[in-house]
């Protein structure tokens, strides 16, 4: 075989092994449908939110508007804030916990056995589970609640969340603070 011969075998082959490279990300890329985000505090019990991806910009555009109607301008933190909130609300598919003996597992938060996980929508049952004096009032109280009423934390959460919605194969488990970008 000639040098030129052996060349373009080796071309071939890096162009095939990129292909296969290629088609492989995209595989990855498109099946990511959903997240686990752990809600910091409830490390004993692994609690997280199951989330999806939103249908498409709009759905997202529909929340920002809403909140800014409720808001008035120069309320930028609360218009941000809520903005924030209202997205976990919406993309929040049901409440998980780790499974006891495989912690790799996630196991839905049903206690009556509906075949449903409870949701952030779902205070009232939430309430006397989690040990909370009254049920809250709205699914944003929920979310409020779940973390404490930690607005840092929750903003924190939703960081995680918007990371994974611009990368579904983001390392969420470090915060943005010790993320290195290449």
């Amino acid at each position: 075989m000639s040098e030129n011969e052996h060349e373009n075998e080796n071309e071939e082959k890096a162009g095939k092994n990129i292909l296969d490279l290629l088609k492989a990300d995209y595989s990855e890329i498109v099946s990511q449908k959903d997240v686990y985000i752990p809600i910091v505090g409830w490390e004993k019990s692994g609690l997280a939110i199951r989330y999806r991806l939103p249908e498409s910009g709009k759905e997202l555009d529909a929340i920002q508007r809403r909140v800014n109607q409720q808001y008035d301008k120069k309320e930028r933190y609360d218009r941000g804030f809520f903005t924030a909130v209202d997205t976990m609300i919406r993309l929040c598919e049901g409440l998980y916990v780790k499974h006891p003996e495989d912690p790799s597992v996630w196991v839905e938060l049903d206690p009556k056995e509906t075949g449903r996980p409870l949701d952030l929508g779902d205070g009232e049952e939430l309430s006397p589970i989690l040990g909370w004096n009254g049920a809250p009032a709205s699914a944003r109280d929920v979310v409020k609640r779940l973390f404490g009423n930690n607005e840092m934390a929750i903003l924190a959460h939703s960081e995680k969340l918007q990371r994974w919605m611009m990368d579904t194969n983001a390392d969420l488990s470090t915060e943005l603070w010790q993320v290195t970008f290449e």
